[in-house]
C-alpha cells in the first residue's frame, strides 16, 4: 500500500472489500477532501432512509422552491413551484447529478437545506464518518463541506448493505424525463464490465472525484478516487484502482478494517485546480486565479506476472459480458416517435424488476423515403430475452427476441482495449 504525507496528498484513494470492510489499497485515504457531487451519496441514503422507514414513498409528490430552482448547473432544470416524484427526483441526482433535485429532497426531508445538511453531518457521524461535516445537500462549493475517501468509501458500503432494493438507482444507465432519454454521467458503467454504480463529482476544488462499486464472481468491492485532474483520468485510474483491488483480493492481500485507518489530522483539503485548469465556470465552481502544479495519477494495477494476470482477468470478463449480453428484443415499430416512447413506458412497467436488465433504445430508422421509430431493448442474455417478452406478452405487448447477429458475436471475441497509466 501506498501512503502519503497528508499535508501534501497529491489525490486520494481506497478500495474495500464491501462486505468485510477490510481495505484492499488506499492512498490518503483519510486526508480531509471536498466530496464535491460525492455529497449527494448522502442526500440520496437518507432519502433511502426516510422510504424505509415510512415518511417517504417513491410515488409521492414534491415541489420546487424558488431556492432549488436558483441552483448552479449541474442541474435538471426544474421551474419554482414545478411537481415531481420522489422517484424522479432521485433518479435526477443519481445520473444526472442535478444540483436542484438534491436540494428538493433535502427541503422536503429538513425543511430548509441548512437543516438538513445538519441531520446530514449527524448521520455522518452515525456511520463513523468522523472526517465529514455538510454544508449542503449538493457538494458545491463551501469550506465547510468536508469529507475523506475513508468516510466516503464507509458510506457508500452502509448504502448498499442498508438499502440494497434501491441500489439500482446508482445503476441505472439514463433517466427518462420529460420524452428525454438522458444518460447516466458516470462512464464507469460502460467502460468497466463489472461495475454497477455509484457517484461522480466535480468542483474547481475538489477536482474530479469519482466512487464506483464493483462485483465480480459474487465478490463486491467499492473503490473512492479523489483529486483527478480531468475527467479521463478519473475513470482510467478507477479501472487500475478496481484491477488492483480485485487482484490483491483474489491474493489474501487485505488490510485492516476501515474503521481502524488512523485520522489523517486537520490539514485543510487541498485545492486541485487553479482557474486556468478549471472546467465550466471557475468562479462557480470555487477556483483560485493562481497556477499550481500537479502530477498526473498513476496507480498501477501490478507488473510482470501480476499485471498479466490482471490483463486476462479483465479480458476474459470482457468477453464474457460482452458474449453473454448480446441479445436484445424488438418491441415494435412506430410512425411517431411519441407512440415509441408511450410503448417504451409502457414496456418498462410491465417489466417490472426485470428492466434494470440491458438497456432500452428508441431508434430512428428509415423505410422507403420515411422514417419509423423501432422501440428495442439490447444488452440481453439468452435467458433475459425470453424473459422479457414472456413478460410483454402476458400484458398484451409486443416482443421479439433476437439472437447476436455475426458482427456482435465477432466483436465479442475481441476484447476491448483499456488504457493504462504508469
Amino acid at each position: 500500500m501506498l501512503h502519503g504525507s497528508p499535508a501534501a496528498a497529491r489525490y486520494a484513494a481506497i478500495v474495500i472489500d464491501a462486505d468485510t470492510g477490510r481495505v484492499v489499497h488506499e492512498t490518503d485515504s483519510t486526508h480531509r477532501w471536498y466530496p464535491a457531487s460525492l455529497t449527494k451519496v448522502m442526500t440520496i441514503y437518507m432519502t433511502f432512509s426516510a422510504i424505509e422507514s415510512g415518511h417517504l414513498h417513491l410515488n409521492d409528490t414534491v415541489t420546487v422552491s424558488r431556492h432549488a430552482s436558483l441552483q448552479p448547473s449541474s442541474k435538471l432544470g426544474l421551474r419554482q413551484g414545478q411537481n415531481l416524484t420522489v422517484e424522479q427526483a432521485i433518479m435526477a441526482v443519481t445520473t444526472r447529478s442535478a444540483n436542484d433535485a438534491a436540494v428538493v429532497l433535502a427541503e422536503h426531508l429538513g425543511g430548509t437545506e441548512s437543516n438538513f445538511a445538519a441531520m446530514m453531518t449527524q448521520t455522518a457521524h452515525r456511520l463513523g464518518m468522523y472526517n465529514s461535516s455538510f454544508q449542503n445537500a449538493s457538494g458545491l462549493p463551501d469550506d465547510g463541506q468536508i469529507s475523506s475517501a475513508r468516510d466516503l468509501a464507509l458510506l457508500s458500503a452502509a448504502l448498499i448493505r442498508d438499502f440494497p432494493q434501491h441500489y439500482r438507482f446508482f445503476s441505472a444507465t439514463e433517466f427518462h424525463y420529460k420524452g428525454r432519454v438522458l444518460p447516466n454521467t458516470n462512464r464507469i458503467l460502460k467502460s468497466y464490465p463489472d461495475a454497477d454504480g455509484l457517484k461522480t463529482g466535480f468542483t474547481c476544488g475538489s477536482g474530479y472525484n469519482l466512487i464506483a462499486s464493483a462485483k465480480r464472481n459474487g465478490h463486491r468491492l467499492i473503490g473512492v478516487l479523489l483529486g483527478a485532474h480531468s475527467s479521463a483520468e478519473r475513470f482510467q485510474q478507477m479501472e487500475n484502482l478496481l484491477d488492483l483491488g480485485f487482484t490483491n483480493s483474489a491474493s489474501g492481500l487485505y488490510g485492516s478494517h476501515i474503521s481502524q485507518l488512523q485520522d489523517g489530522g486537520g490539514a485543510p483539503p487541498p485545492f486541485q485546480l487553479s482557474s486556468n485548469r478549471c472546467a465550466g465556470s471557475a468562479e462557480q465552481m470555487g477556483a483560485d486565479s493562481g497556477s499550481n502544479r500537479y502530477e498526473p495519477i498513476r496507480i498501477n494495477p501490478g507488473h510482470s506476472e501480476r499485471g498479466k494476470a490482471v490483463k486476462e482477468i479483465r479480458a476474459a470478463s470482457v468477453k464474457s459480458h460482452s458474449s453473454e449480453r448480446a441479445w436484445s428484443v424488438a418491441m415494435g415499430n412506430f410512425a411517431r416517435k411519441i407512440d415509441a416512447d408511450v410503448n417504451l413506458k409502457r414496456a418498462r412497467s410491465a417489466l417490472g424488476p426485470l428492466a434494470k436488465a440491458g438497456q432500452a433504445r428508441i431508434v430512428r430508422q428509415k423505410f422507403k423515403g420515411g422514417v419509423f421509430w423501432k422501440t428495442v431493448w439490447t444488452g440481453l442474455a439468452q435467458d433475459d430475452s425470453r424473459d422479457f417478452c414472456r413478460r410483454l406478452h402476458s400484458k398484451n405487448l409486443d416482443c421479439t427476441a433476437l439472437p447476436p447477429s455475426a458482427k456482435s458475436v465477432a466483436s465479442a471475441e475481441t476484447p476491448r482495449r483499456h488504457v493504462k497509466a504508469g
